[in-house]
Order: C-alpha cells, then sequence, then structure tokens
C-alpha cells in the first residue's frame, strides 16, 4: 500500500474537533435525506448520510462510531421536536435508531475490511467496485432498517400493517445513500492521496445530478400517488353527493306535488290528502311524515277549529302548543298560527293534529323566512321519536297561495306542505349502492345552533380518520346549506397505497449503482484513455478540416429553414436534423442522429396522439419517383402540433434520402374552430326550431281551443324573437370579426351624458329592478364608437337584470384610471362560481343552463370583441348569490388626464 495512504488513513484517536465535524456532517446530510422522507417521517428514500457514516468510519477507523451516533441521535430528536412530540419515549426512540447507525457504520467497515481490504483504497477496477458497494450498500444496510424501524415500532410508532413498506423505505434510503454518498465521501477524505487525486469534481457532479433526478423522480410520484389517492375520495365523494342531492330534489317535487293539490283544493277532505300522500310515503321511508299546516289568524282561529274538528273527526279539537313540561295544552291567543290540520300516516302521529308548528323556535325561525321569501325552507337539526330510538330530522316546509292570489300579500297565504325527512334513513338509502368501506360519511349543519350542527354520520365505530385526505363540498338543502364531508380511516389509506413510488426506488438503486461504476471505472483507466485520445486527435484533425466547410454550408442552409428537416444514410440512419425540426418535434438530435430510423420512428411514436395511423418514416418513401405524402400526424409534445411529413429520395449512388416536415397546426386549428362554431351554431338555432316545429304541426294537425292557440302562437312567437335574437348577435359577430372596426367611428363621447340618456330608456321596472347612476367623474370623455357603446351598455345591463330573477338595484358607476375610464355595472343577482366565471364570454354559453333565463350567450362574446377592436379590456368579479360586477374599460380621449392616483378594476 502507498506510504502516503497508509499515512492518512490510519487514526490512532479522533479528536473531539473531528469527532464534532463527524456529527455535524451528518446532521446536515441525514437532514437533507428527510427533506425527501415517506410519511410519517421516519424513513429517507435517499439517505446520504449513510454513505457518509460507512467512509467516515474506513478513514477515521472504528473508534468514529461516536460522531456518527451523535449526529444521528441530533437528527432524530430536531425531527421529534419539530413534529411537536419530544418526550421521554421519542428521545428512547432517537437514541435507538443512533445505535442502528452507528451499528451499521461499523458492519460496513467490518465487512469491507474482511473481504475486500484493498479494493476500497482506489476503486480503480469494476470488479472491485462492485464487491465494495454490494458489500457496504445493500448488505451493511440491513442493520439500520431492522433496527430503526423495530424500534419504532416497540414504541408503537408504526403499526404492523406499516412496518413491512417502512423498513423498505428505510434499507432503500440507506442503500442508495451509500451507494451514492460512499465514493464521493471517500474522493472528499482521501483527496491528498494518489488513486483519488482528480477523481472529486468528476464524481461530484454527476452524482449530486443523479441524486437530485432520482430524489425529484421519488417526490414526483410519492405525490402523484398522494393526489390520486385524494382523487378517489373525491370520486366518491361527488358521486355521494350527488346521489343525496337527487334524493334531496325528489322530496321537494313530492312536496311542491302536494302545495300545488293545497293551491288547488285548499278545502279537500281528510279522505283526499290520504290517498294523495298514500304511495309517496310508501316509497320514501325517509319521510317520516306528511303533513297541511294551514295558516290560521288569530280572528280565524274558532271558525278554523270547528271546520276541522268536523274534518277530522276529532271532536274538541283545538289548536294546542307545547308547555315548560312539554305537555300539549291549548295554545295562547296569538295572531297567527301554523297548525297540523292533516297527517299522514295517522297511525302514530294522531296527536300532533292541532299541534301550532309556529309556537316552536326552530320551526318559528324556518317559517319565517319562508313566509320572508315565498319559497320552501327548512328546519334546522330537530329530534325525532321514532320506534323506540332517537334521530336526527328536519322538516321542509313549502309554502301555499291561492292559485289567483298575488305573491307577496302575507294575508293571501293558505298554510305549507311539510314533509318531516328522517336524515339516516336519507343517507341510508341514497348511498346503499355507493359506500365505501373505510369511508366515514358525515353531514353538518354549519347554521345550527346549541351544538347540534352533526345530522349525520357513519358509520359511528371507526378507525382512526385521517384528516388531511378528508374532502367536503355543500349540500343544498332549500334555503340551508348542509356541509357533506367524506372522511378516510387510516385502513382505506393503506389499501389504496400504490406502489409506483417502490418501483422508483429500485429504479434509483440500479441506476446509482451503474453509474457509480462507470464513473469510477472511468476514472481509473483515464491515463488509458488519454494515451489513446491524443493518437486519434492528430487522424481526426485532418478529416475533420475537410469536413468542416462542407458542413458549415449545409448547417446554415438547414438552420435557416422555417421548416423541419431529417437526412437518411443508405444505410437508413439518421445523418442529421435541423433546429427547426428539434423545435418543432423536441426531439434532439444527440437522440437520433448516427441510429437507425426505427429510433426516430420510437421517438415520433411517443409523441403521437394515436400511433395507428403510423407506420413508420419508411412508409413516406414509398412512391420511388415523387414525393411521398401521407395523412397529418398529431405530436402532444414538446407542444401539440400537427406536422405533415414529404418524403423524397435523391437519387444519388449514396442513396440519400430526406424528410420534409412543414407545421400545419395554425391550419388546422382554424379548421376545427370553424367546425366547433358551425356545429354550436346549429345547436343554438335547431332549439328554437324544434319548438316552433313542434307548436305549429299540433296547430295543422288537431282542432285546439282558443286558450291552447292562443299559447302555441306565443310559444312560436316567442321562440321565432329568441332565433331573430340568435342570428342578429351571429351576424353582429361576423362583421365585427370581419371589418375588425373598420366601420367604427371613432369619436368623443361624455359617457355620463350617455349613460343619463340611456338608463332611463331601458325600460327597465324601477321597483323591482332599481337602476342607480354614480358619476365619480362626470366630465370624463372616452374615444369610442357611440352606437357600439350603446350596444355593449345594452347587453350588460340586459344581462344584470335577466340574472337578477328577484330584483336587486341595479348600480352604474364610471371609475377613473390611467388613461381610462371604467363603466362598472354592478346586479345583486345569482352570480357566479369560479368555474362560471372563468367561462365568462365564451360563445353561447350561458351561466343559466335550466333554460328558464332568456338569452343566446353572445351578448358578452360581442361585448369582448368591440372591446378588444376599441382597444379597451373587461373586468368580471363575481360570487354565487351575491351578484356580478362587469366594468368597461375605455381609453380616455386626447386631454383627459387621471382623475385619481390609481386606477380600480
Amino acid at each position: 500500500m502507498n506510504t502516503e495512504f497508509a499515512a492518512e488513513t490510519s487514526s490512532d484517536q479522533p479528536s473531539p474537533f473531528a469527532l464534532a465535524g463527524i456529527a455535524t456532517t451528518y446532521l446536515a446530510l441525514g437532514a437533507m435525506g428527510l427533506a425527501l422522507a415517506v410519511a410519517p417521517g421516519y424513513a429517507s428514500p435517499i439517505f446520504p448520510a449513510a454513505g457518509f457514516a460507512v467512509a467516515v468510519m474506513l478513514w477515521a477507523g472504528p473508534r468514529a462510531w461516536f460522531g456518527i451516533w451523535l449526529g444521528s441521535l441530533v437528527l432524530n430528536l430536531g425531527v421529534a421536536g419539530l413534529n411537536g412530540d419530544l418526550s421521554p419515549r421519542t428521545a428512547l426512540v432517537a437514541g435507538g435508531i443512533a445505535c442502528g447507525a452507528a451499528l451499521q457504520a461499523w458492519v460496513a467497515h467490518f465487512l469491507i475490511r474482511s473481504y475486500a481490504p484493498r479494493a476500497w483504497q482506489a476503486m480503480e477496477i469494476e470488479s472491485d467496485i462492485l464487491r465494495c458497494l454490494v458489500l457496504v450498500g445493500p448488505l451493511a444496510s440491513l442493520v439500520s432498517a431492522t433496527a430503526g424501524v423495530s424500534m419504532l415500532h416497540a414504541q408503537g410508532v408504526i403499526g404492523v400493517q406499516e412496518y413491512a413498506f417502512a423498513w423498505w423505505s428505510w434499507w432503500s434510503g440507506d442503500t442508495l445513500g451509500v451507494l451514492v454518498m460512499l465514493p464521493v465521501s471517500l474522493a472528499v477524505l482521501l483527496r491528498k492521496t494518489h488513486p483519488w487525486r482528480g477523481r472529486l469534481a468528476t464524481q461530484l457532479i454527476p452524482m449530486s445530478v443523479a441524486v437530485l433526478l432520482v430524489g425529484g423522480a421519488f417526490f414526483a410520484v410519492t405525490h402523484w400517488e398522494r393526489y390520486l389517492l385524494r382523487q378517489t375520495i373525491r370520486n366518491h365523494g361527488e358521486n355521494i353527493a350527488q346521489l343525496l342531492g337527487q334524493r334531496i330534489i325528489a322530496h321537494h317535487e313530492s312536496l311542491a306535488a302536494l302545495r300545488r293539490l293545497i293551491e288547488i283544493s285548499p278545502d279537500m277532505s281528510f279522505a283526499q290528502f290520504e290517498y294523495f300522500t298514500r304511495i309517496t310515503l310508501k316509497d320514501n321511508p325517509d319521510i317520516f311524515a306528511l303533513s297541511i299546516n294551514p295558516f290560521v289568524a288569530r280572528e280565524q282561529r274558532p271558525a278554523f277549529e270547528q271546520s276541522y274538528a268536523r274534518r277530522t273527526g276529532t271532536p274538541g279539537f283545538e289548536i294546542r302548543e307545547r308547555n315548560a313540561e312539554r305537555r300539549l295544552v291549548r295554545a295562547g291567543n296569538r295572531e297567527t298560527h301554523v297548525v297540523v290540520g292533516y297527517i299522514a300516516p295517522l297511525e302514530g302521529n294522531r296527536p300532533a293534529l292541532g299541534y301550532d308548528i309556529y309556537s316552536e323556535p326552530i320551526r318559528h325561525a324556518a317559517l319565517d323566512r319562508a313566509m320572508a321569501s315565498y319559497a320552501s325552507t327548512a328546519t334546522a337539526p330537530i329530534r325525532l321519536v321514532q320506534e323506540n330510538r332517537e334521530r336526527v330530522g328536519v322538516l321542509l316546509l313549502h309554502p301555499a297561495y291561492p292559485r289567483n292570489s298575488t305573491p307577496g300579500q302575507e294575508k293571501s297565504l293558505l298554510g305549507f306542505a311539510v314533509g318531516v325527512i328522517k336524515v339516516d334513513e336519507l343517507v341510508s338509502i341514497a348511498t346503499r349502492s355507493a359506500m365505501v368501506d373505510g369511508l366515514v360519511l358525515q353531514i353538518e349543519d354549519p347554521g345550527a345552533t346549541d351544538g347540534k350542527s352533526v345530522l349525520h354520520r357513519s358509520p359511528k365505530d371507526t378507525q382512526p380518520i385521517d384528516s388531511a385526505y378528508a374532502w367536503q363540498t355543500e349540500l343544498p338543502m332549500a334555503d340551508r346549506v348542509w356541509r357533506l364531508s367524506i372522511l378516510p380511516t387510516q385502513g382505506f389509506i393503506r389499501e389504496q397505497r400504490h406502489w409506483q413510488a417502490l418501483a422508483v426506488g429500485i429504479s434509483g438503486l440500479l441506476m446509482a449503482a451503474l453509474l457509480q461504476v462507470l464513473l469510477l471505472g472511468t476514472t481509473g483507466r483515464t491515463a488509458m484513455v488519454q494515451r489513446k485520445v491524443r493518437e486519434q486527435t492528430a487522424e481526426l484533425q485532418a478529416k475533420g478540416d475537410a469536413l468542416a466547410e462542407r458542413n458549415a454550408q449545409l448547417d446554415a442552409l438547414f438552420r435557416l429553414s422555417p421548416d423541419g428537416l431529417v437526412a437518411f444514410d443508405a444505410e437508413d440512419h439518421v445523418k442529421f436534423v435541423n433546429p427547426a425540426f428539434q423545435s418543432m418535434t423536441g426531439i434532439a438530435a444527440t437522440s437520433v442522429v448516427g441510429k437507425p430510423a426505427a429510433v426516430l420512428d420510437a421517438e415520433i411514436r411517443a409523441r403521437l396522439e394515436a400511433v395507428a395511423g403510423f407506420g413508420g418514416v419508411a412508409g413516406f418513401f414509398l412512391d420511388k419517383t415523387a414525393p411521398s405524402t401521407r395523412p397529418p400526424l398529431v405530436l402532444l409534445q414538446p407542444r401539440p402540433v400537427v406536422i405533415q411529413i414529404l418524403g423524397f429520395e435523391s437519387g444519388t449512388p449514396g442513396g440519400s434520402r430526406f424528410l420534409y416536415l412543414q407545421d400545419i397546426t395554425s391550419a388546422t386549428e382554424i379548421s376545427r374552430m370553424k367546425s366547433e362554431f358551425l356545429a354550436h351554431a346549429a345547436h343554438e338555432l335547431r332549439t328554437p326550431l324544434t319548438t316552433i316545429l313542434g307548436y305549429s304541426e299540433i296547430l295543422l294537425a288537431m282542432e285546439v281551443d282558443a286558450e291552447t292557440r292562443r299559447e302555441a302562437l306565443d310559444a312560436i312567437h316567442r321562440q321565432t324573437l329568441w332565433l331573430v335574437d340568435i342570428i342578429n348577435e351571429l351576424l353582429d359577430l361576423s362583421r365585427i370579426e370581419e371589418r375588425r372596426g373598420k366601420d367604427f367611428r371613432i369619436e368623443r363621447i361624455d359617457v355620463g351624458g350617455l349613460l343619463g340618456e340611456l338608463l332611463p330608456r331601458l325600460g327597465f321596472d324601477s321597483e323591482r329592478w332599481p337602476l342607480a347612476l354614480d358619476l365619480t367623474t362626470p366630465a370624463a370623455t372616452v374615444l369610442a364608437d357611440e352606437a357600439k357603446l350603446r350596444q355593449m351598455l345594452q347587453n350588460l345591463l340586459g344581462n344584470a337584470r335577466k340574472y337578477s330573477p328577484e330584483g336587486g338595484a341595479i348600480r352604474v358607476t364610471t371609475i377613473a384610471g390611467k388613461g381610462r375610464l371604467g363603466i362598472a355595472i354592478e346586479d345583486q343577482g345569482m352570480g357566479m362560481s369560479p368555474e362560471e366565471l372563468a367561462r365568462f364570454g365564451e360563445r353561447f354559453w350561458r351561466a343559466d343552463t335550466s333554460g328558464k333565463t332568456p338569452g343566446t350567450g353572445l351578448g358578452v362574446a360581442i361585448v369582448r370583441e368591440i372591446l378588444i377592436l376599441l382597444g379597451g379590456s373587461l373586468d368580471v368579479s363575481s360570487e354565487p348569490g351575491k351578484g356580478t360586477r362587469v366594468t368597461l374599460w375605455l381609453p380616455l380621449a386626447a386631454g383627459e388626464g387621471d382623475t385619481s392616483a390609481s386606477a380600480s378594476g
């Protein structure tokens, strides 16, 4: 052994300073490794500190164990501290893991000294390199993985189910860390010895890249697996939410039918009521009861009690309420009562007859909301006593009014159609085919008080919940919004675990081992390679000079071409590709040049949208007399692109062949957009035409009464007007896109004067949609086409009215900006969700897909096109249920300055 080498590697006892340095370095490398730790954070897929520990043990001798132990102890105590779990138990675990780390380094030292005493000193021959890496990598790494994971299991940190996965992650991390860091650490520690001089720089950069690649791949796959898990839970949740929503809608429809029956026949008998509700109750076991609750004013009470005593066959029928002892007593004399008149099933519910639900606070609140909104409402959770057990339920309330009454007048209220819903039964029926073992379903009413917000939770007895993967959504229930939560158990998460990370770990181990062998073998034989290179350099230089000029000329031609070019030699190998080809396909020249055409085929296939129609580049050379073309190809990488390929042969003795690639993405996209636009237009035109055709066929084929005829003609007239609107707006869009503003008459427009003239002429119902005009910049003028500006304002104000069906103020405000003026139109309508807001302005897209709101879906598209040509812009903000604010930004006329310090919008 070289004497210099022996002097460097023999040490009686590391100094305290050296031990501190060992511990600090181990701590730093360990922290880097744990940054990629597999949950719950006890094992890393790449642990460089393990390789450093073996190297320092070989360099400094077995007495370096204390520095390794100390570094591992501090590292694991730090992990516990960061997790907020620093305790005697975690300190014991940290000490056990530190002992495993030190023991692993000692075992590796023993194996190397016993079975490869000289191989590790230089690592120049491939067989020596492999023997060292196997001894200290996969074999020695068994020690720390077994000791550490067993300690965690013994202390109850991980369970039996997680043991195998944690052990594998730990062992693969230590093995990979040894394979990567051992040669690098030896190159640092032994850099002054002859065999290792100059090898540090050669190894450090490639191995750093290897660590980043493998670690990045593992990190990405781990996050992808977590994404798949969250997506699985989300899919289950969305399915359950849809089923529950459908069930709730069905109940609303049943109550709506009962409400309409009340409005049509308010004096029905109990037999008629019982007959009507019989099938509904039979088909919906989650409906506890259905009732008709008349609205009774104080002066109507005597007559009402007499009437319902006769109707229900209940002598002494009276309006009742519960007293402080929860007993039913005669109700006090109040202004109004909402009384259970009829109820089904009657058996078991007879005591409820005459009960004034307006006397109970929860029901009272829901009734007040229903009377105020003239719409259905739901109560907060209530307790139902049924089948000798308590259940959670809610009341659905649908107000009923006489058919000829005016909504909004309290005196016209007939009463309520009421349904008592058993929440647990509703959930069971709706989700019986959708629930999955290991998922907990919970429904809450956030608006409930007194700690009674949980409506349902199933199953109740479950394994521990992992809230990090919980999924929530909102579930509308009349005027209330329930919160649906899907909570996965740890058992469910274990069952959903993917093993792609395992494959990545194995691949990383193989790649790191191979890379180390290649690097070490290459650097060990550097002298021989250098000699060979010097001999060949002179020979290659002469040939290179002869080809340089010709290659320079060809390179210039190919680089200047905007289209892709590929050349093949007589053996069907790729000779060269130009930059346009590389940019177009994302295939690097180094990947295909000098390689068979099959390699190029594989690269193209990897990027194709559909490989079925691609038979390889050989298919483009079938015709020997003329360039051969085939259908275009669609590549997805590095960006979606459509290319047309032509193949032709040079006819020279060398048999050179060429491929010519042209990017036809723009032409293809234009064709697709035209087809898509025609499809949308045809769909929108077909809807009114279908209605017109249907009603006209009825009028032609049948004899109908005058009222029916009038309704049919009215529908035909409305649909015709809609058709005219669609055609007019399509023509507007066509003219705007064709003329690109050439027919615009740009002039100075007084915005305040225009708004003051336009708003009164819109004919809005001032009580339902009061218009408010706020001119913060009354003297501002803009450069625009007045007719187009009017059209934009009318479109947006019309939208504000249409999407505020319940009414509400519409506010028009001017806003000063830097060199421009904003006109903001704000309504209090239904608003839009973020997903809907992203599609605002698309052609034929409408926020209301129910068909109740008239419109073509082209108005905002026209506004956007006009604004682009005027040099303006459009800002939109919206919240569901709160309204929408749309701001038109137009350039100020010359001479108009800023009137505010900053722009709004």
